[in-house]
């Protein structure tokens, strides 16, 4: 009887850990990827830029201050740039009410000599609802806001908060859309709230 009880209140014990750690695993991953991302952040100024979009229109980032900047750097040949374009137009419609947000897709090391032409028939083929900016090279052979940036590898993404500094970088794409539009938001949200 004393091991029929032992074994009843074992059993107990294991069902209520397992229905507490049930319980707690949503909110210990939104945790984990807080405390992750929290600890990636820096604080650089983030370099100026002036770039032409898709129209010829001039858009420099320090016409926009006070906004929290989601900067993409890619290309058409980039298979993991184009990869990641499905969780960033997620990403892009999340926040197409919030004012505070902007996204630019910085279109940079393009191969083509008609680059601004290859970037419009790829936007018009895909469907993807970007605002696109052209770091077309200039008279040196350079692409000055990705050197800028000092980024080395694409798709890069920047995130800078509405005081000017670059609070989050990061280069490439894997995983799932779900996970990356989490992601990306967690970084918005840490860009937002960060003192």
């Amino acid at each position: 009887m004393k091991s029929f009880l032992r074994l009843c209140l074992l059993a107990l014990m294991c069902l209520s850990v397992s229905f507490s750690l049930k319980a707690q695993t949503p909110l210990s991953k939104t945790d984990s990827l807080h405390n992750s991302l929290l600890a990636q952040m820096v604080s650089l100024p983030a370099p100026n830029f002036s770039l032409k979009d898709l129209d010829g229109n001039v858009v420099s980032l320090k016409d926009l201050k006070r906004k929290i900047i989601v900067l993409d750097f890619w290309s058409t040949w980039c298979v993991p740039c184009k990869k990641s374009f499905p969780a960033m137009q997620l990403a892009v419609n999340a926040y197409k009410n919030d004012p505070s947000v902007k996204f630019l897709f910085i279109h940079t090391w393009e191969t083509s000599k008609t680059p601004v032409e290859d970037v419009k028939k790829y936007m018009a083929q895909s469907g993807f609802k970007f605002e696109v900016l052209m770091d077309v090279k200039d008279g040196s052979g350079h692409n000055a806001a990705v050197e800028a940036y000092g980024a080395n590898a694409i798709p890069a993404k920047f995130i800078i908060d509405k005081a000017g500094n670059i609070v989050f970088k990061l280069t490439g794409f894997t995983g799932t859309n779900a996970a990356a539009l989490a992601e990306i938001s967690e970084r918005i949200t840490l860009a937002k709230t960060h003192k």
